[in-house]
Parts: structure tokens; C-alpha cells; sequence
């Protein structure tokens, strides 16, 4: 009944942080919808604004911390018990705080480069309706709470690997690193947050030693190939070499053409570090495959399309087939593991 139990839990958790996510959008395209307004801001609006700004809709891409949870369960025998549920929760706080600190700054650095963007020129900073001063504060204090909270109450390892989200947040945004600005290794050093969530996740469930490369390197190259998704779905959605350049400099060295090559070689990285973990860890992994073979082709389907949600992750959670392919990857996995014995015995007969 354990399997069938974690099930229950694993998909209540989903749905619970599903719900939250959808509340969180709701007032962020609020939020969004007045900028279009020309009405003097009242405190209310402001304090809207601010909280915008630091991108609460974007918590949902935190729910990837669960994956090196649910892998710790699958793989390696760890317990789903009250204390690891408590532990994963607030580490997953604590994620989603490190990210809106992060989302602060990058908002506070971009402001420069989104007055280019036929969009993101409307948000509050570059449209000159809130304080840079106080975004600023707000993320300083926003890494305060959340290094004192994961110092507190989390495993140690836990508390390294959030403020690692920290530092690569700093590298990503801040000059003269800044490495959003560089071709490819905007994607390479954006999706090295996939891992660190992965990690996040791992440690949660108090495990004792570090996942394995071949877990690390595949999450690592699912997050560039979404990275690179987002790319492409920007650079078809500007239109425009010039303006596009002028919005993030990498573009200058993009083309629709290396970016779909790029794409090409992350999803084949993923399904190379796939197959190790089916060799080595557990053959009953490749009973997701299919599932796994799905959900890219839809994805990248979906980046091609005019407007692409890809180029805003947030938009995702309008889309029913996301909650599908996650709902049912879980089942899929759990059944994995509980048929992976018959399965073993079945290739020892075969070999």
C-alpha cells in the first residue's frame, strides 16, 4: 500500500501548489493588466506592483525541487514521512523565496534593456512606477529571511544548495559576469538552477550522499532545453534581429536556426544520461520513456507556435496537458518502481 499511499501524496502536494500557482497568476496578470492604465497609482497599486516585480507567478517552475524528492523515493529507498514532507515544504519556501530575490535583481538590472522589449517596457521599473532603491532592499531582505530560515530548520546541505540558487542568480545577472549576455552560456548557467532544485529536493528527504552525475546531468539538460525553448519563442516573438539584439545582446549571435540545433543537442543529452540511469539504476525507467517522448515533442510544438507561452513559463499553467504530463509522468514513475523487480528478473531470463 506504500507505493499507492505516496501516490495520493505526491499528487495532493501537485494539485495543492497547483491551486496556489493559479491564485498567484490571477493576481499577477492584475498586476500586469494595470500598466496599460494612465491613472495616478494609489499605496495599494504600489505595494502591487512591488510584489510583481519579485514574480510570485513564477513559483510553479520551483515545483522541479520535487524531482529530486520523488527521485530520492524511487530510486534510492528514502521515506515519505511527516518529518521529510515538513522538511521538502519548507525548503520549497525557501526556493521560492531565493528565486523572487533573484527575479528582483534581474528585474532591477534588466529595467535598462526592457524599455527594447515590445512588452516587458511597460513593467513598473522601466516604466518609472516604482522605486529601484526599494526593489533592491527587497531582495537583499528577501536572501536575509530565506538563508536565516533554511539555516534554522534545514538539513545543511540544503542551506549550501539554496544559497548556490543565490550566487548563480548573481552570475547570471550582475555585471561584469552577467552571463545572460553570452551566447549559450546564458542557457548553460540559467539551467545549472535546474540541479540545485534537484538537489534541493534530495537533501530534503535527508539523504546522505549526493545524487548521482548521470541524475544531475539529465536534469541539467532538461532545464537547457527549456532554457533554449524560451529563447527561441523570444526571438520569433520579437521579429526582429536588431531590436532583438538590442533587448538581450546574445541575440546578436542567435539565429531561429542554431538555437533548434541547440535544442536538438540538449533533448539528445537528456536522452543519453536517460539511458544510464536505466542501465544502472532502474530498467523500469524506460516505461516512462513514451511519456518522456511526449511531453518534449509538445513542449517544443508549443515554442513554435505565434506568441509561445514557452517565452513566459508562467503562461503554462493555462495549458491542461502540462498538468497531465506531470500527473502522469508521477503515476508512471511510482508504478515503475513497483513493478522494477519482475522487471529485472524478466532481463535476467532474457540475458
Amino acid at each position: 500500500m506504500e507505493p499507492i499511499f505516496s501516490i495520493l501524496i505526491i499528487i495532493f502536494l501537485f494539485i495543492f501548489l497547483k491551486k496556489t500557482f493559479i491564485l498567484l497568476k490571477t493576481l499577477i496578470l492584475n498586476i500586469i493588466s494595470m500598466t496599460t492604465t494612465n491613472y495616478k497609482l494609489t499605496y495599494k497599486n504600489k505595494i502591487l506592483y512591488y510584489i510583481g516585480v519579485f514574480r510570485p507567478s513564477h513559483w510553479f517552475k520551483n515545483i522541479f525541487m520535487l524531482v529530486g524528492s520523488f527521485t530520492a523515493y524511487i530510486f534510492f529507498n528514502a521515506s515519505i514521512t511527516y518529518e521529510n514532507i515538513k522538511l521538502i515544504l519548507i525548503a520549497l519556501l525557501c526556493t521560492c523565496l531565493a528565486s523572487s530575490a533573484n527575479y528582483g535583481i534581474n528585474e532591477l538590472i534588466d529595467s535598462e534593456f526592457d524599455k527594447h522589449h515590445p512588452v516587458k517596457k511597460k513593467r513598473p521599473i522601466p516604466s518609472g512606477k516604482i522605486s529601484k532603491k526599494k526593489v533592491l532592499f527587497g531582495s537583499l531582505l528577501l536572501v536575509l529571511i530565506t538563508a536565516v530560515i533554511s539555516f534554522v530548520y534545514l538539513p545543511i546541505e540544503v542551506f549550501f544548495a539554496i544559497i548556490s540558487l543565490i550566487v548563480m542568480g548573481f552570475f547570471y545577472n550582475v555585471r561584469p559576469f552577467r552571463t545572460k549576455e553570452l551566447p549559450y552560456l546564458d542557457v548553460i548557467s540559467e539551467s545549472i538552477n535546474n540541479p540545485i532544485r534537484f538537489v534541493i529536493g534530495w537533501y530534503a528527504m535527508q539523504m546522505v550522499f549526493f545524487p548521482p552525475v548521470s541524475f544531475i546531468v539529465s536534469f541539467w539538460a532538461f532545464g537547457a532545453f527549456l532554457m533554449a525553448c524560451k529563447r527561441l519563442a523570444e526571438y520569433r516573438f520579437i521579429n526582429d534581429p536588431q531590436k532583438a539584439a538590442k533587448y538581450r545582446k546574445s541575440f546578436k549571435y542567435y539565429t531561429e536556426e542554431n538555437l533548434i540545433v541547440s535544442i536538438i543537442g540538449y533533448i539528445s543529452l537528456v536522452s543519453f544520461s536517460l539511458a544510464i540511469i536505466c542501465i544502472k539504476y532502474s530498467i523500469s525507467v524506460i516505461l516512462a520513456v513514451p511519456v518522456f517522448i511526449a511531453s518534449f515533442i509538445w513542449y517544443f510544438k508549443l515554442t513554435l507556435k505565434k506568441d509561445s507561452p514557452a517565452k513566459e513559463p508562467e503562461k503554462l499553467l493555462k495549458h491542461k496537458e502540462f498538468y497531465f504530463f506531470t500527473i502522469l509522468t508521477i503515476i508512471v514513475l511510482v508504478l515503475a518502481k513497483i513493478l522494477n523487480p519482475y522487471l529485472e528478473f524478466l532481463l535476467k531470463i532474457w540475458s
